[in-house]
Order: C-alpha cells, then structure tokens, then sequence
C-alpha cells in the first residue's frame, strides 16, 4: 500500500525522532490500516536523505509479520530509492526485537549489501 505524502510531508531525514514523526502522521491519517496488528514499511530517501515514497509492505498479526526481502527491495529499485529505511512496529508496546525480528534483520542487511 502506497501512502501518498504531501510536499511538506517529504522531509529530509536527520535523525530516527524524524522517522518517528512522519510514522505517526502516517499511522494516524490511516484509517483502514489495523493499529491492532503488526506492519512492516519502507520509506525510500533521495541521495540527500529526502523522503521519496512511504509503502507498507507487509500486515501481519497481532504478533508477527512476514517479511520478505524480494518484496522490501522490489519497491525501493522500482520506486528509485537511494536508501531505505525499514520501519516495524509492535502493537504490545515492547520494544525488545524478537528473535525473529532479528532474523529478518540480519537476512535484510545482507540481501541489502548486494543489492
């Protein structure tokens, strides 16, 4: 699902509170996305760090979601991104990544480092 931003919305990225705030206004304006469950974005960058596009890739449920990197990487080549930012949540509130989080973590990283 692509989410359309508005000019003012395309920031430039400087820290993770920017990641944070463009999040929240996504997640807030999206009604027909379930905050009960949990999602995976990408947010594709220019060179300078400039917002290109926000997508969500994956909806899973209340406890998991299934990544695949072929689709992460498909819409950063397709959509032009430089760079990306990979955004997950957990709607329990725990912060702790879980084993499995860190799975696809790593398995991103890698595929990433070819790409």
């Amino acid at each position: 699902m692509n989410i359309e931003l508005t000019d003012q919305q395309k920031i430039k990225i400087i820290n993770s509170e920017d990641v944070y705030a463009i999040m929240q206004k996504v997640l807030l304006r999206e009604e027909i996305i379930d905050q009960e469950k949990e999602h995976f974005w990408i947010i594709g960058l220019t060179t300078h760090n400039k917002i290109l596009f926000v997508e969500l890739v994956s909806l899973g449920s209340v406890n998991a979601t299934t990544v695949e990197p072929m689709n992460v990487f498909r819409v950063a080549i397709l959509k032009n991104a430089v760079k990306v930012i990979l955004v997950h949540n957990h709607p329990s509130g725990n912060l702790t990544p879980s084993p499995a989080d860190k799975d696809v973590t790593d398995r991103l990283i890698q595929v990433g480092r070819i790409i």
